[in-house]
């Protein structure tokens, strides 16, 4: 039995705890605040602050930890860090964590001449822009702290806007690329491997906050653009030092070029990593992320065996409102929730996710076309 310690004990604990749980080789070690709702799945729970990172590698050593693992963006670099500390295997910290400071992460994938980029800086008052200009927080996720410029008159909003968002209080500015399709990569890291588990097509609200509305996957690309992806998105992952665990990488074709967008070294949220990836391939993503983090992942290979796809409750999915009553009674139908009556307008960032959705595994992407008349 080897003992895995997590990183935050919140929802995004919770699919690795129950995947933990299932397997006879793991017991799970968690830490987190008395209120968190994964400490009833945990085989053991030590109440304490996650940025508490002495204690939580004090007590790693006491229990003989083999593996270690962040469950959300906040606890990634703190994953690292205490990983490094007690030379468990686990993501490169040497000169800052390229996988939050955004930052760090463009000055690094700069160098790659396999995916392009947009122009960036950090901020400067008084600095002169070539606009419209995407403005963000320098190491947040999930488009919280995301704006568009488009001239001096708003930059000053959008930073503001990105600031209260950024632990530090900088914002990174750059230049807006227009045009394309956007898309995820579901990926994973360990025992010296990188690999792509599945590709998500994204729908969104597009500027000025660029709130994702709908999921869908795999992708419709071409095997020669797929292959062109997988290797811009694997020698993202090794520049910028992620090594083990998962982490999910958004990038933007255009004109078939890829553009890296960011990454975060965990898992996917919007129910991509948990519901869709599970729902449209053989491959059992959760535990392969455990087995990474304890150093014995084995390389096995993904298949297509189904489309899966979310739609969530917001202004712009309102056309989609019979699909969602059908949705209640349909076979396609894996997950259903309504935490509002209407579809609201929720292009601020975060809040897409919290208002419902309709999740769908079938032969095909299902579409408003599916509504029986």
């Amino acid at each position: 039995m080897k003992t895995l310690a997590v990183i935050g004990a919140g929802e995004g604990a919770m699919p690795i705890l129950e995947r933990a749980r299932a397997l006879d080789y793991v017991r799970t070690l968690v830490f987190g605040l008395a209120d968190s709702i994964g400490r009833t799945l945990a085989d053991e729970f030590v109440e304490l602050d996650i940025h508490e990172i002495d204690k939580i590698v004090e007590a790693c050593r006491e229990r003989n930890v083999e593996g270690i693992i962040a469950s959300s963006e906040t606890t990634t670099e703190i994953t690292a860090i205490v990983a490094n500390r007690l030379g468990l295997p686990g993501n490169d910290i040497t000169g800052g964590f390229a996988a939050r400071n955004k930052y760090i992460m463009r000055s690094r994938v700069a160098k790659l001449k396999t995916v392009k980029q947009p122009r960036f800086s950090l901020y400067e008052e008084g600095a002169v822009y070539d606009y419209p200009v995407v403005v963000k927080a320098l190491d947040n996720c999930a488009k919280r702290g995301i704006s568009i410029a488009y001239g001096n008159e708003d930059i000053a909003d959008a930073v503001a806007y990105a600031r209260k968002y950024s632990s530090n209080g900088q914002a990174l500015v750059e230049e807006y690329i227009e045009g394309g399709t956007e898309y995820s990569v579901e990926c994973l890291a360990g025992c010296g491997l990188h690999e792509v588990i599945q590709i998500t097509e994204y729908e969104s609200y597009g500027p000025p906050h660029f709130s994702e509305t709908a999921h869908h996957q795999p992708a419709a690309l071409t095997p020669a653009m797929r292959a062109k992806v997988v290797e811009a998105v694997c020698d993202v992952l090794k520049v910028l030092g992620i090594n083990y665990g998962m982490a999910h990488m958004e990038i933007k074709i255009v004109d078939g070029d890829v553009y890296f967008i960011e990454v975060g070294a965990r898992a996917a949220g919007g129910h991509i990593a948990d519901t869709l990836v599970l729902n449209s391939t053989d491959f059992d993503y959760f535990k392969a992320a455990i087995d990474c983090c304890l150093g014995q992942y084995e390389h096995k290979d993904v298949h297509d065996v189904a489309c899966s796809g979310i739609y969530f409750r917001c202004s712009k999915n309102a056309y989609l409102k019979p699909l969602f009553e059908q949705a209640k009674t349909a076979s396609w139908c894996v997950s259903y929730l309504a935490n509002t009556e209407g579809f609201p307008v929720t292009n601020n960032g975060y809040d897409t996710v919290n208002t419902g959705h309709i999740a769908y595994r079938s032969d095909h992407k299902i579409t408003i076309d599916d509504c029986q008349s």
